[in-house]
């Protein structure tokens, strides 16, 4: 049961088949942080090594994620000492279109206690929020020459905004489940969201450029809704 909320939850977002990686070695994916630096993935046979920025030359830049466990072909058991709750089980895997997804399922303080949640709970129903996106190499090149969020055409702002309906439900089960807490989570999430959907379109939204939706679209009813409107339920 657990399984299958799980995958229900991530099929939400990505309508794509997806493809074990674990069996595979020295694999590179790269993604980018809020700043719009580049960053590195290498997956190894007993370790996930994170590099940001990827070409920093400090100790801190890496991060490195020691293979515990294998659960499945998509499911590992993680340990990172640089997290307060070092290990975690971790769902890793690839989509049709060679995009690799991963998200932390559930963290602990121990092995022994992240072990007995993946056979014993249920992940929360809005998990899928958290998934991470990383881009095989091909896809950072296009990427590199893609337009950005200065030169993003109206309709495709508006259709990237449409989160609503994928997202609402897992968004008040986030809310619920954390008390209110933490719901500036909320409209990262949704960021997220909107930045892979403009992906999709041929857009890079993490590329470092200048600009100002409210200033260019000033007038524009829909789109200063869709901006500014608060997100609540």
């Amino acid at each position: 049961m657990k399984k299958l909320v799980f995958f229900a939850c991530i099929l939400l977002i990505v309508a794509c088949k997806s493809q074990a990686v674990l069996e595979k070695q020295d694999q590179v994916f790269y993604t980018y942080d809020s700043q719009g630096e580049l960053g590195s993935c290498t997956l190894f046979p007993d370790k996930i090594v994170f590099k940001s920025p990827m070409n920093s030359e400090s100790e801190k830049s890496l991060t490195t994620m020691t293979i515990i466990k294998r659960f499945d072909s998509q499911h590992l058991l993680l340990f990172n000492e640089r997290s307060g709750q070092p290990y975690g089980v971790v769902s890793v895997y690839t989509t049709d279109d060679n995009i690799l997804k991963m998200n932390r399922v559930f963290s602990a303080k121990t092995a022994e206690e992240a072990e007995r949640k993946w056979n014993e709970e249920e992940a929360p129903s809005w998990i899928a929020l958290t998934e991470r996106d990383l881009y095989p190499k091909s896809m950072i090149d296009q990427m590199e020459n893609a337009p950005g969020l200065d030169e993003i055409k109206r309709d495709d702002l508006i259709a990237a905004m449409q989160w609503r309906k994928p997202l609402s439900k897992m968004l008040q089960a986030y809310l619920e489940d954390t008390e209110g807490k933490r719901s500036f989570m909320v409209y990262r999430f949704v960021e997220n969201y909107r930045n892979r959907r403009l992906v999709q379109m041929g857009y890079n939204p993490y590329k470092q450029v200048v600009y100002n939706f409210e200033k260019r679209f000033e007038g524009d009813a829909e789109i200063l809704k869709l901006l500014n409107e608060e997100i609540k339920f």
